[in-house]
């Protein structure tokens, strides 16, 4: 009886929100594994090709960020490639669940022009500006070291431009967008806000440990060993609570601003303005770990410590003023 009763716990949670997205997660992260030694071939044969045969510059471009790129990076790229693919599946799943009402009223709105700009434009100064001043906090302190690298405008579009663009727009529709609204479907307000944001975090905290070498990144088990790495950060609990408390924060905020504002304008330029930041500081500077302020008020990167969070909280307090000062029209808020 209490084997049946855990079979019957386990169909029903399979069926809930929560289970179609873990489902989706573990399918995606068991694909990516597979394909990485595939990629990382392609990735090299293309960078081979590329030395003896004249293509497009993007073309070029490509196959030579595919030299340069370690078997962590193509385990990162088939993860992203993975979860796109099965995405339709988990899209169709979450569709099969009982329809919620309240996802009427909470669904993405079509504002004026101006209130879009307004809400963009905000996003991205206040998000920029909040880590910024968390940067320059570093700056005045010494915390900071310049990096041994050339500063290019090809580096600074390639590593600053495009992630902003591609967390700022792409994450923002998957998990703002997507995620968030599937959840609606079937969870209340609260579950699927806060389900969404720890997806949110959790989704970044897969990839691999820096400096992870592989012995053979061609054989078929490459995937796996580099996966088996990525989920040993769990069991870091430093890494898990530092990290893990920032992007949960960040992830609740710009939920916030999506559901506050019924659009995903805000949350976009909120996220695109804190990427852009860290992009840029990465490009030119690199933390000194010998200074005082670590690990406590600034961890091995800018995502983690006492610092990063007072940053994030800071963008909270604008994005409150944000919403009183421009909230939506009620009778924006009430369009079908």
């Amino acid at each position: 009886m209490v084997v049946r009763t855990e079979e019957v716990r386990l169909m029903r949670f399979l069926k809930s929100e929560a289970g179609a997205i873990i489902l989706w997660l573990a399918a995606s992260l068991f694909l990516a594994a597979l394909l990485t030694p595939h990629l990382y071939d392609a990735g090299k044969n293309l960078a081979e090709s590329a030395k003896t045969n004249d293509y497009p510059a993007v073309i070029e471009s490509v196959a030579g960020s595919a030299e340069s790129a370690k078997i962590d990076r193509y385990f990162s790229r088939s993860l992203v490639i993975s979860g796109l693919s099965l995405l339709p599946f988990l899209v169709c799943w979450m569709k099969r669940i009982p329809h919620n009402p309240q996802v009427n009223f909470y669904a993405l709105r079509k504002f004026p022009l101006s209130k879009r700009f307004t809400y963009l434009l905000t996003g991205v100064l206040v998000g920029a500006a909040s880590l910024g001043a968390g940067t320059l906090v570093l700056e005045i302190t010494g915390a900071t070291v310049p990096r041994d690298a050339e500063f290019s405008a090809g580096k600074f579009f390639s590593k600053v431009l495009m992630p902003t663009l591609g967390s700022g727009v792409i994450e923002e529709l998957i998990f703002r967008g997507l995620l968030l609204g599937l959840w609606l479907r079937a969870g209340s307000v609260l579950t699927a806000w806060i389900g969404s944001s720890v997806m949110f975090s959790l989704i970044h905290f897969l990839s691999p440990p820096d400096g992870m070498m592989i012995a053979d990144p061609h054989a078929w088990h490459a995937g796996f060993e580099m996966l088996g790495g990525t989920l040993g950060h769990f069991t870091d609990r430093a890494f898990f609570a530092s990290e893990f408390a920032t992007l949960t924060l960040l992830g609740l905020i710009l939920g916030w601003c999506r559901l506050r504002t019924f659009s995903l304008w805000l949350s976009i330029g909120l996220h695109a303005g804190i990427v852009f930041t860290l992009k840029t500081f990465y490009l030119v500077r690199t933390l000194d770990h010998s200074s005082p302020l670590h690990p406590w008020f600034i961890g091995n990167d800018l995502k983690s410590g006492l610092l990063p969070l007072a940053a994030i909280g800071v963008c909270f307090a604008c994005c409150v003023v944000i919403v009183r000062i421009c909230p939506p029209a009620k009778t924006e808020i009430s369009a079908p």
